[in-house]
């Protein structure tokens, strides 16, 4: 496409461009809809048996994708993903679009395989991962086993296992290997040994003290997991996400001996909605928008009641103050027995869910908009004067934090009781006596 018919399908609206995508998918007898964001038209293709995984050789029965503009498809998951844009609208029949897949994964493995020759050339036992889809072979040294991978664009020492030591993951700042320079195995150990330094991420900053039992932590990544560090380390701070881009981030947490995922889906735009899950389902749910939101981990401590340990100051920097871990001052601590209220205002009221939002002490809407389906909704809380509010007995109070029930509409105390910290408390809720 020229830099002229690029400017003109830019300024064509996007509902035009998706009835021409629509109507030639239809036409090869592929369905499509709107996806969750209703701009992005997604569909699922269903192949014949000539398309086939490009690592492992096996057939692939189908795969999602998403159009862009009016005349491309993007896979959505591997290995067809790795394909890149293919072009739809210059085929007359859906055998033929299956056909260019084909050939594009059958250039994609042609790709791998060539890097797998490389390394072979090197006398390296190499194979192709079907995971990452990349050539694999490993270093052995006298010390240390370097694990190496190929793609199509480089190659790179991905992890490395020191004999008798803890292995790690290579610094993602450190350069790609040129097989070419290498006359012989032995001369690229020999630079694997010597670059192991340069190899190791620099150590992560030292905490001011040990987290604290039943504080929520973090668990690394799987090793072969992409990362949004590995994103921005390859394209930069500055890449932008199309603004149609399905986006679903993934963070995984342990608090006790419970496992945790925390799971973010873009919705449209900034807004996402986000999922806290664990061992019997949602913990806690709602949708919320980027510039409002305080933080994966804080989000996770706060649902469950749990202590936030932030990362140590930098030497010499003041404490920081506020949040979930600040002192209470003593006159506005609730104590056990007292009632308290949050008042909220319902923004919109459907079928199966409400939106609503906390309103401060002047009445006036404050915070993040929630959802709840509208079931839970009215079961929690009552109308009282024109709003809605939420009532909660508090049962005890304890370092900074209050254990509570949540009272239902007849002011009887329902589910087990909960955990939050008093600043959170403080901040959301106000006594009965002081709501009217």
């Amino acid at each position: 496409m020229s830099e002229g018919e690029h400017t003109i399908i830019g300024k064509i609206p996007r509902e035009r461009l998706n009835q021409i995508a629509s109507r030639k998918l239809s036409a090869l007898g592929v369905p499509v809809r709107l996806a969750a964001d209703r701009e992005t038209l997604e569909g699922e293709l269903a192949f014949s048996g000539r398309v086939v995984h490009p690592a492992t050789g096996q057939p692939l029965a189908r795969g999602r994708f998403v159009v862009v503009g009016h005349d491309k498809l993007r896979f959505v998951d591997p290995p067809l993903a790795s394909v890149g844009e293919l072009n739809f609208y210059e085929h007359e029949r859906s055998t033929s679009l299956e056909q260019a897949l084909a050939q594009a994964l059958a250039r994609h493995a042609a790709a791998l395989q060539d890097v797998a020759a490389r390394m072979r050339a090197l006398r390296l036992e190499a194979a192709l991962d079907p995971e990452r889809l990349a050539a694999r072979a490993v270093v052995k040294t006298a010390t240390h086993a370097f694990e190496i991978l190929g793609g199509v664009d480089a190659v790179r020492v991905s992890r490395v296992a020191p004999v008798g030591g803890q292995p790690f993951e290579v610094a993602p700042g450190f350069p790609p290997l040129e097989l070419s320079e290498y006359a012989s195995p032995t001369d690229l150990e020999i630079y694997l040994v010597n670059a192991v330094p340069r190899m190791q991420a620099a150590p992560a900053p030292v905490r001011a003290a040990a987290t604290p039992p039943g504080a929520v932590v973090a668990t690394p990544p799987p090793r072969n997991a992409l990362t949004l560090a590995a994103l921005a380390r390859v394209f930069g701070e500055d890449a932008i996400l199309a603004p149609n881009a399905m986006v679903e981030l993934v963070q995984e947490f342990v608090y006790g001996n419970t496992r945790l995922r925390f799971v973010a889906a873009r919705e449209v735009g900034t807004r996402f909605k986000g999922r806290l899950i664990g061992p019997n389902g949602d913990v806690w749910a709602d949708r919320f928008e980027l510039e409002n939101f305080p933080g994966t981990r804080k989000v996770v401590a706060l649902a469950l009641g749990a202590p936030d340990v932030e990362a140590a100051p930098e030497e010499g920097a003041p404490p920081a103050g506020g949040g979930a871990g600040a002192q209470v001052p003593s006159h506005l601590m609730p104590h056990a027995g007292e009632v308290w209220v949050m008042n909220v205002v319902v923004e919109e009221a459907g079928q199966d869910e409400v939106r609503y939002v906390g309103t401060d002490i002047d009445g006036k809407p404050y915070g993040a908009a929630r959802v709840l389906k509208r079931s839970d909704f009215e079961a929690v809380f009552s109308q009282e004067r024109g709003g809605w509010r939420l009532l909660i007995q508090i049962d005890q109070v304890q370092e900074g934090h209050v254990i509570y029930r949540q009272l239902d509409r007849q002011r009887q105390p329902m589910g087990a009781p909960r955990k939050m910290s008093a600043a959170i408390l403080v901040a959301n809720f106000v006594p009965e006596a002081a709501a009217y």
